[in-house]
């Protein structure tokens, strides 16, 4: 089907869009034939929300990720538990790997998918810092991409300004909160999720639009 697309609104630091992962990841899989897909960084920790995770999201390791597990069933790894709560060494801020995405849709577009989900992975399994320009690098290499020029490119301001242009593009679509997701058939969207929603819930909305 042509004129059809899904755009997922995220946050690589979005902890429910972790917990959301496997579901875009089957939502993509099952649809990816008929429907173009497309992800947009939010720009969830800017500005004055730039910071150590237990300052700017102390939240989060008061139980917040307890409940995302319990909720979706993912498991926050090892590396973030460890390193990124109790040793608060994680920086949040969202420039950084919404630029390195900008990079990948640049060069490598048909590894978007697989790198939203290498960017959770990142942060929320291995609790890498998102401030540490050179590991971006390391994962895009998982992929097939070239280190070196990833990591040249992540300096260039070309794709600053990009991740910044998607974070003021989402904030204009009055979506609610991360992940979502909005179906757009022949110009006309449908905001199908605004937080953690089901694979089931999903697939049944989206049928229900297609064969309207």
């Amino acid at each position: 089907m042509k004129n059809i697309k899904i755009t997922y609104y995220y946050d690589a630091l979005c902890g429910w869009c972790f917990g959301f992962s496997p579901v875009f990841k089957e939502i993509h899989k099952t649809y990816h034939a008929k429907i173009d897909f497309e992800v947009i960084s939010g720009g969830l920790f800017l500005g004055d929300r730039v910071g150590p995770i237990n300052e700017v999201a102390p939240y989060i390791k008061a139980g917040a990720y307890k409940t995302v597990e319990s909720t979706t069933g993912v498991i926050f790894g090892k590396g973030f538990v460890e390193r990124g709560l109790e040793q608060g060494n994680m920086i949040m801020n969202s420039l950084y790997p919404a630029m390195a995405l900008c990079v990948v849709k640049s060069d490598s577009p048909q590894q978007v998918i697989p790198f939203v989900g290498l960017l959770h992975q990142a942060f929320y399994v291995d609790g890498k810092n998102p401030e540490d320009i050179e590991m971006y690098g390391d994962y895009a290499a998982r992929l097939g991409i070239n280190k070196a020029v990833f990591n040249e490119k992540m300096q260039l301001e070309v794709f600053q300004k990009q991740a910044l242009e998607e974070f003021s593009l989402s904030s204009q679509q009055n979506i609610g909160g991360f992940p979502a997701l909005v179906l757009e058939v022949g110009g006309k969207k449908t905001i199908l999720s605004s937080g953690y929603t089901s694979y089931e819930v999903l697939e049944r909305k989206i049928e229900a639009i297609l064969i309207d």
